[in-house]
């Protein structure tokens, strides 16, 4: 596949924003800004402290305002990505059309998502700090039969994964934001880390439960606990 094949791939500009909570757990959500198309194409892959670091170069034209430190997300799949590098210049002479060049790199390996969970429904994402009551259960899905030995056997299709957060600490306004996401799009997509390392799922959510509310001396609310539940969408 040529250059000018996946030149049309699509992406979008984030804003993004941060805000910690009275534990110190750093909230990040993201806003979408303006769109353009490019070609995002993998320069190396490798592997730092358990981490997987993967580095590209980006290619747009030269109308597309971009800059270092600019993160962006990819349509087709909602993968984020930073702007390492600084514009490398017009292109060269002897190229057929103008086009600049950035260094990138996968916004999450550049900034660490250890005890974060991630939740997207492909156009919006919050970032939520994983806390002590975040659970990911397992529970095998199957048919129970009696063999013919009277025996109790059960046939194992797969496993569900459920997700639960009994009460997570966060403003209004992240709150509402999320609470707004799942209602639009109840199957929403989770990156969260486990045992085998960062594994994305996609997620049935339930209306999260508001359990508790906190208000300011005017009356006006701050922050509110809210209750997560969500079961996978797939049996793995």
């Amino acid at each position: 596949m040529s250059l000018i094949d996946i030149f049309s791939e699509e992406f979008t500009k984030l804003t993004v924003t941060t805000e910690s909570d009275s534990s110190g757990n750093t909230l990040t959500s993201f806003t979408d800004g303006e769109t353009f198309s490019g070609a995002l194409v993998l320069v190396s892959s490798s592997e730092e402290d358990s981490r997987l670091l993967r580095k590209y170069t980006l290619t747009v034209s030269p109308e597309v305002n971009l800059s270092y430190g600019d993160i962006f997300r990819r349509v087709s799949d909602s993968e984020v990505f930073e702007i390492t590098g600084e514009d490398t210049g017009e292109s060269p002479e002897m190229a057929t059309f103008s086009f600049r060049q950035f260094e990138a790199a996968d916004y999450y390996s550049s900034t660490s998502v250890s005890g974060s969970l991630t939740i997207t429904d492909g156009s919006d994402t919050i970032i939520l700090p994983v806390g002590t009551d975040y659970v990911i259960t397992k529970e095998r899905i199957g048919s129970v039969a009696t063999a013919s030995d009277g025996g109790t056997v059960l046939d194992v299709i797969g496993c569900r994964v459920t997700l639960r957060v009994t009460e997570l600490r966060l403003s209004r306004e992240m709150a509402s934001a999320l609470i707004s996401m799942i209602e639009g799009s109840p199957f929403m997509s989770v990156t969260y880390p486990d045992v085998s390392g960062s594994v994305t799922a996609d997620f049935l959510f339930d209306i999260p439960k508001l359990q508790a509310y906190e208000f300011d001396d005017d009356g006006v609310c701050t922050w509110c606990a809210v209750a997560i539940t969500a079961t996978g969408k797939d049996v793995e």
